[in-house]
């Protein structure tokens, strides 16, 4: 069994996809630019300290989870799809899948060392091994597992958490051998030779795994997967017009609701409290689910030939586009080519994040029509 070819895709689903991704790609500006890691000293000393304290509010509360939460429910879905063309077809589904986590965990590794610490893909492959038990089980069993990943977080809370750095060992062994520091790794990346560059992707991809876990985003994405699952199984994004009525309720709820709730989050977001917690479970998914929904009236509008010029593109070649952007930022902000991470705030790397994004816009253009199917996708990942 192959890759989802050209003349088997849907359309939209490659719009719904693009779209997470320029989201996804401005979310992470906060982590490529290195300016997450500027103690607040550096930030205050920055003249455009008033808008970047504006723009990080703005961006948390309109941004920051809610495009790779539409991601997860896509991944869902693909899983969906896979599954109905291997039974159509009468191939062995579970290894076929199971190969291709595999490869997507090795991707992500590599990503995660050679290019990008804060890599994603791993979580992804784990969850979507997950999903294989779920294959047989009937709906209502797939929403109350979906729901109960989803509050998970909160409810690990309740009981006292997973503590922070909890999994870090390995990232504080690495650390001492190579004589890093917390304070030492904006210079590192930003001045330091490429192979202590590699050195310390690898020991603060450890950082990551322990975010990971510790902060409820595994059970999160395993939500979201289940929940893509379920739609992708009951096929509702072949049947929007059916559905019209309730994408606009959705649409609206999602977006009344979602936006203050997301201000809440916003505000909560430098804490670990409780209130944090429960904020992130209740405001991100209604504002996903706005978005997505609008986006959805949208491609059932005379607009849909633009969405599918501007976004289908980039979703065509979801995974090589992720893997690529990592690429462009690093050589942007890191020592591997202009250096310029940590040197500016949301005011200046918003507008590079929005220059990145139409130079994707035209490789994307270009590459779908060289290849096609995504490029590593043809490596086996999802």
């Amino acid at each position: 069994m192959t890759p989802t070819l050209g003349h088997e895709r849907y359309e939209f689903l490659d719009v719904l996809r693009g779209f997470a991704l320029f989201g996804i790609i401005t979310a992470n500006m906060i982590i490529y630019s290195l300016y997450l890691y500027l103690p607040e000293s550096a930030r205050l000393s920055m003249s455009t300290y008033s808008t970047d304290r504006v723009l990080d509010f703005l961006e948390l509360t309109l941004i920051e989870g809610k495009f790779y939460t539409i991601f997860a429910v896509l991944f869902g879905i693909g899983f969906s799809i896979l599954l109905t063309r291997a039974q159509a077809k009468s191939s062995v589904f579970h290894r076929f899948f199971l190969k291709r986590m595999f490869f997507l965990f090795l991707i992500g590794v590599a990503h995660a060392v050679l290019v990008w610490h804060d890599d994603i893909l791993e979580s992804y492959a784990l969850c979507g091994a997950l999903l294989l038990p779920f294959v047989r089980v009937r709906n209502r069993t797939l929403i109350a597992f979906s729901v109960l990943a989803l509050v998970a977080p909160v409810a690990i809370k309740l009981v006292g958490g997973i503590p922070h750095e909890f999994f870090t060992g390995p990232r504080d062994m690495l650390f001492e051998r190579f004589g890093f520091t917390k304070d030492s790794r904006i210079d590192i990346w930003t001045n330091g030779s490429l192979l202590n560059i590699l050195r310390l992707n690898l020991s603060s991809w450890f950082s990551q795994v322990d975010y990971v876990i510790t902060s409820g985003m595994l059970f999160k994405i395993f939500g979201c997967f289940l929940l893509g699952f379920y739609i992708g199984r009951n096929e509702i994004y072949k049947r929007l017009e059916k559905y019209r009525p309730t994408i606009k309720r959705v649409a609206i709820v999602g977006l009344a609701a979602g936006i203050p709730l997301n201000v809440i989050y916003a505000y909560t977001f430098s804490s670990e409290s409780w209130w944090h917690t429960l904020s992130e479970t209740v405001a991100i998914l209604p504002l996903s689910a706005g978005y997505t929904s609008l986006l959805c009236l949208l491609w059932m509008s005379p607009r849909r030939d633009r969405l599918l010029q501007y976004f289908a593109p980039v979703g065509r070649m979801a995974l090589t586009n992720y893997v690529g952007q990592s690429v462009i930022c690093t050589l942007i902000f890191y020592g591997t080519g202009l250096g310029l991470g940590g040197r500016m705030g949301p005011t200046l790397y918003l507008p590079i994040a929005s220059q990145s994004i139409s130079l994707k816009l035209r490789l994307a253009g270009c590459g779908s029509t060289v290849f096609s199917l995504d490029p590593l996708n043809g490596f086996g990942a999802c």
